[in-house]
């Protein structure tokens, strides 16, 4: 009887403990970083907070995948390299203006090159722009969590019918066209898309992500946003509640014109199967930013970068996004002129987010 009782004790003890593990885990700030998808996401918990955009190891000196937390941290670190002299901190020290070292020497940090985010191209440690880093740094403690994952290479996208490949960077995946095939069979769309398409889709996997769809794709910034299009070989519309959604705009359909209207100015719209559509390349002389097509994939490319001010779309005049942006005060306080930094605005009774991973800030209007 006492053997009994003790066994249960035992068993009590370690599913008591295992609980308390698990919570510990879940407690806390901890950071993933996704080789694959050039991200960093922040969780408080199991709660996603943001995913900051990221530069990692080219394939022949890459990011080590495993567990690990932050070991030691620096503001405005000096970069020691192997037989080279120290570089001081400033504009020509490519650790940026934060350091977070994770292990044996491979970290977390800003770059002097803006440009370089979004590449496999450091020697292993994972580069970000500086305004992302210094908000990463003031958030996380020494003995955060951060684990290094080669995440996923497919991600399908139900409701859009469509998958998202990732480049296979290091190499790592045997039969990757095989397994991309078996997710197209999956979800209804080996059929769908035509095998000159599925081609040139393989090929250019080879140097990048993309998107297997059997309709044309719209890409914000480099992220896929949506596949619910409709080409009529003249234009290309797409689903306005998804650029109403992501962009914070208002496209609604106008019986006095018989089209759509977006910010008192026509465009070219199509009503199919209960949903509107819009002409992108009506949209974007409206919104601003760049559009480009890759016809042989079936690609459009949407590069803006934006504000929207409590929810809604503001202005896509940011300057200098990558590096510290800027914008028109006048947009916020009629009564005041020329171009400001973010952190002015405090001032003005606004605090703002950077979401540069896809290209725009948020603005919102502080709670009395």
């Amino acid at each position: 009887m006492k053997q009994k009782s003790a066994i249960i004790i035992l068993v009590f003890l370690l599913v008591f403990c295992a609980e308390c593990a698990m919570a510990q885990q879940q407690d806390g700030y901890r950071m993933v970083i996704d080789i694959p998808r050039y991200s960093l996401s922040l969780f408080n918990g199991v709660d996603p907070i943001k995913t900051y955009p990221i530069a990692i190891g080219k394939p022949s000196t890459p990011t080590p995948t495993g567990s690990y937390s932050i070991i030691n941290k620096a503001v405005n670190p000096t970069w020691r390299p192997n037989s080279r002299n120290p570089v001081p901190p400033g504009p020509a020290n490519p650790l940026g203006v934060r350091w977070m070292g994770f292990y044996r020497g491979y970290g977390i940090h800003g770059n002097n090159d803006s440009s370089s985010v979004g590449k496999s191209i450091s020697l292993g440690c994972i580069r970000m722009y500086n305004y992302d880093v210094t908000e990463l740094y003031s958030i996380v403690d020494i003995g955060t969590p951060v684990d290094v994952v080669y995440g996923d290479l497919l991600e399908a996208h139900e409701r859009e019918a469509a998958v998202t490949a990732y480049r296979d960077i290091y190499s790592r995946e045997k039969g990757y066209k095989d397994t991309i095939m078996e997710e197209l069979r999956k979800i209804g769309l080996e059929e769908h898309i035509p095998q000159q398409k599925l081609d040139r889709l393989f090929s250019a996997l080879n140097s990048r992500k993309v998107v297997f769809a059997k309709n044309w794709v719209l890409m914000i910034n480099g992220e896929f946003l949506t596949s619910d299009t409709i080409y009529d070989r003249t234009m290309i519309f797409v689903n306005c509640d998804r650029l109403n959604e992501f962009f914070g705009i208002n496209i609604e359909w106008n019986d006095e014109i018989a089209t759509g209207r977006l910010m008192d100015r026509p465009v070219s719209a199509v009503w199919y199967m209960g949903k509107l559509y819009a002409s992108i390349a009506d949209v974007v002389p409206i919104l601003g930013g760049r559009l480009t097509a890759r016809g042989d994939i079936e690609e459009l490319n949407y590069q803006i970068n934006f504000a929207k001010l409590d929810g809604r779309f503001l202005t896509s005049d940011v300057g200098s996004f990558k590096e510290n942006p800027t914008i028109d005060i006048s947009l916020i306080n009629p009564s005041k002129k020329g171009r400001v930094k973010l952190s002015a605005l405090d001032g003005e009774g606004l605090r703002y987010n950077i979401h540069s991973k896809y290209g725009y800030i948020e603005l919102f209007h502080n709670l009395p």
